[in-house]
């Protein structure tokens, strides 16, 4: 297994430049067996989505299925969970895995965004998926949570049409605005696309979902570039029925993430317990506050988030509760020809919303281009695995907190 040590450290430019070759069969073929995982997993999940389902359940039941079908792959690597599943409801904005103790159910009517990722030595897929619990499964979801639904879907489909190389990011953005105003929806504040290299889930400029307020002409480049070839990204979009604007919860972040170029020498034993834990098991990638094995080790997460050791993912909220967040997420690859689709959308939720995209737009136009081809179709589907749904772990005896002298 590689060590968070030997991908900070023992990583020379040199190897990694090649360890991100998209001409290379080796590194496609280990993106698209993430991707296989996150494309047989997901409507598992989605399948368990109903009124009265434990949302820390879902969560712990997708991680288990990645863990499950990465266990018997590429044993001498690194593999395993690359964004832990969080199940984020209705105006909320990403990142809500909770523990136990601070769970909530299903009720009908949510509006259910699904959001995981896998790696495969370190090569990352990622996706997300909106879904509705269904009050009359014959009837349409139709209102505020159709538009939404319907205003991202379509607004992922233009985005990843644009995805190819010699595009400005800032025609991709104007897209997804135009899109999101014709169901009457904004994208949401902070959210954006990202590129991945290997290790690495935000590895260059972020593609905005959002034009920002005040953008200084220095900042341009940051925010408006041209797309280049040979680029793996998350695409991911979110789009709110609410004005886009974001601000915080009462939750305490369930998501972090270690910072690799990072130390502190740590006096307090709960610290250095998560700290130990951390870097044993979730290395670089974000891990979430329900994968710890108690609640002293996670007491353990200020003192490391105090010190920068690690870097929170806090959950976000639209304005108004009244507000419905949706969110289409997958992972594509830019090729010289054009983008290349990796995960697979699911089918929409059953809704029908008032609004539609005209015809002669810019969007429409974009839409109406032939769909994104696949690299692949898997030849069989996920072998079965032996993962429990609603299966809850029994934590480990808590030790003593304690300082040192």
């Amino acid at each position: 297994m590689a060590t968070n040590m030997e991908v900070s450290v023992a990583y020379p430019a040199s190897r990694f430049e090649a360890d991100n070759q998209l001409t290379s069969r080796e590194v496609q073929e280990k993106y698209q067996h993430a991707a296989d995982i996150l494309n047989g997993i997901m409507p598992l999940v989605v399948e368990k989505v109903a009124t009265g389902i434990s949302v820390s359940d879902l969560c712990q039941y997708c991680d288990d299925l990645i863990e499950a079908h990465t266990r018997n792959m590429y044993k001498n690597a690194e593999r395993g969970i690359a964004v832990p599943t969080c199940i984020t409801l209705n105006n909320y904005v990403q990142y809500f895995s909770p523990l136990y103790d601070q769970d909530v159910t299903l009720k009908p009517g949510d509006v259910v965004k699904i959001e995981t990722g896998v790696h495969i030595d370190g090569y990352i897929a990622t996706a997300a998926h909106t879904t509705i619990v269904s009050i009359n499964p014959s009837e349409p979801t139709t209102g505020k949570a159709a538009d939404v639904v319907a205003a991202t879907y379509f607004a992922y489909e233009a985005a990843l049409r644009m995805l190819r190389p010699g595009v400005r990011a800032s025609e991709i953005t104007r897209v997804i605005t135009e899109v999101a105003a014709y169901f009457r929806c904004q994208p949401v504040e902070g959210t954006y696309s990202s590129p991945m290299k290997r290790f690495v889930l935000r590895a260059g400029k972020d593609l905005e979902n959002r034009f920002l307020d005040e953008l200084l002409v220095q900042d341009l480049d940051k925010y408006d570039f041209e797309i280049e070839a040979n680029q793996v990204y998350q695409l991911n979009i979110c789009l709110t029925t609410g004005d886009g604007t974001v601000k915080n919860t009462d939750f305490k972040p369930f998501i972090y993430q270690r910072d690799v170029n990072k130390s502190y020498q740590l006096k307090m034993k709960s610290a250095r317990q998560a700290y130990t834990e951390i870097n044993a098991h979730h290395t670089v990638f974000p891990f979430a506050t329900r994968h710890l094995s108690n609640n002293t080790v996670r007491l353990g997460l200020a003192s490391l988030v105090q010190h920068e050791l690690i870097t929170p993912h806090p959950v976000m909220k639209t304005r108004l509760p009244s507000d419905l967040v949706a969110q289409y997420k997958g992972t594509v690859l830019v090729m010289p020809e054009g983008p290349v689709r990796q995960t697979k959308n699911l089918p929409l939720p059953f809704v029908h919303s008032q609004y539609c995209i005209p015809q002669g737009t810019t969007a429409a136009t974009v839409l109406s281009t032939p769909d994104v081809k696949e690299l692949r179709t898997p030849a069989k589907p996920l072998p079965p695995v032996e993962v429990v749904f609603g299966e809850r772990r029994a934590e480990k005896e808590d030790v003593e907190m304690e300082m040192d002298d």
